[in-house]
């Protein structure tokens, strides 16, 4: 009785026309796009100025101001859209693993988990640990927060203390991912693999179980925030899109996919205008912003996505692999440009230049991070890998990228000097 559930996991995966389970190979490059995406709106909500001032004093009319002000506060929730991926991609594979062979190995899963997220980021520990307080002094990563952190349990002392003043602020999502990666494999294995949904309902309950009492008892941001319990919501669906959707995209007429991603994407900006991330509100809050995740993903994931592999959409499938470091270095470029150039130097730049150069180093940074760093890294876990989770991925070459992108960065780039000067 170790795997009782075979069966259903074996009707979970997608059929060929052959009638055989389809389990090839499961890359979709429309999700390394979303993930770039879902970076995307985190690093705008850090790069925007939240002053309605500033923007008016540029010309920006009061209206889109305000549109402005609620995109910077929705960007926040690009990290629900990271858990639901997380999840649904995460739970696919388990269960595609344990249908082609009977079982899944919690080892291997461990192993391929450490190999793809503890390089980058224990080497940015290091930086932000060693060498950012020497170029960047009001950075303040205390020794509670760099203990906490290496342990992969920051988010629950920034939830207790408040987030640090740090470039290392953001890996409190981290904490969250990894804690879910530790202990879904072995839940799922306890409950077995045709109880996933019931699983997810549970964890629903609880997370909004866990915001009910928090706001009765009026505990402040960032104690929701950064409560992996309470943030369970996007997880759970996750794994219910995954089990769902049964290995394959959902099918539907682009029509109703832009009308999907646009409530999706209409949901998220409606949190950020009326709902908060703690009291009362909250309690709905994450759930809505989970739910806005799912239809955005849904929308996206495409079963025909070749146009992708076009060289001129391939630097946006390149962005997305390497999302995970833009996440990571983010908070550092943004930092590093006004330290160097205003601070340093006293080069006068516009809030369009600063935030045009931060994502510009952002880029290089992750970049070089991939390179050198992490692909290493990513041919060994390889060797741990059960399912295939790629195939002929395009490589971004700068020089067939499409002349729009080009004409867009000259743009920007002289209307952010011009606003310097």
């Amino acid at each position: 009785m170790r795997y009782p559930t075979k069966r259903f996991s074996e009707r979970l995966l997608p059929k060929s026309s052959n009638g055989a389970q389809d389990g090839q190979v499961f890359y979709h490059p429309e999700l390394d796009v979303l993930r770039f995406l879902a970076f995307l709106a985190v690093f705008f909500h850090h790069a925007l100025p939240r002053e309605a001032a500033l923007y008016i004093k540029h010309g920006v009319p009061p209206a889109a101001t305000q549109f402005i002000l609620a995109a910077k506060e929705a960007g926040a929730y690009g990290v629900d859209l990271f858990f639901v991926l997380s999840a649904y991609l995460i739970t696919e594979l388990l269960i595609r693993e344990h249908a082609q062979r009977g079982s899944f190995s919690i080892s291997a899963f461990y192993v391929r988990r450490a190999l793809r997220i503890w390089p980058l980021y224990f080497a940015f520990l290091a930086v932000t640990i060693f060498v950012v307080p020497t170029i960047l002094p009001a950075d303040q990563f205390g020794t509670i927060y760099i203990v906490s952190f290496l342990l992969f349990f920051g988010n629950w002392v920034s939830a207790a203390n408040g987030l640090p003043f740090s470039v290392a602020s953001p890996l409190w999502s981290i904490s969250v991912e990894e804690q879910f990666y530790l202990m879904w494999p072995p839940l799922l294995r306890l409950v077995g693999m045709n109880r996933i949904k019931h699983l997810a309902i549970g964890m629903l309950v609880v997370a909004v179980s866990t915001r009910v009492v928090m706001a009765a008892y009026a505990i402040e941001h960032p104690a929701v925030w950064c409560n992996t319990v309470a943030r369970l919501d996007s997880i759970a669906l996750g794994a219910i899109l995954a089990v769902g959707l049964r290995g394959r995209a959902s099918q539907m007429k682009n029509v109703f996919r832009v009308l999907l991603g646009g409530a999706g994407v209409a949901t998220f900006l409606l949190v950020a205008k009326f709902l908060h991330q703690d009291g009362p509100t909250s309690v709905i809050t994450y759930t809505a912003t989970a739910l806005a995740s799912v239809m955005v993903l849904l929308a996206v994931l495409h079963t025909d996505a070749k146009f992708l592999r076009r060289p001129a959409f391939s630097w946006l499938v390149y962005l997305g692999r390497i999302s995970y470091g833009l996440y990571v270095v983010h908070l550092l470029a943004l930092a590093l440009v006004p330290q160097i150039l205003i601070v340093n130097f006293g080069i006068p730049v516009g809030v369009p230049m600063r935030v045009l150069l931060s994502f510009a180093l952002t880029v290089l940074l992750a970049a070089a991070s991939y390179r050198w760093l992490e692909q290493p890294f990513l041919r060994l876990k390889e060797r741990f890998g059960r399912i295939p989770t790629s195939e002929q991925r395009p490589r971004w070459r700068p020089w067939q990228t499409a002349p729009w992108v080009v004409a867009l960065g000259k743009y920007l780039l002289r209307y952010g000097t011009s606003r310097a000067n």
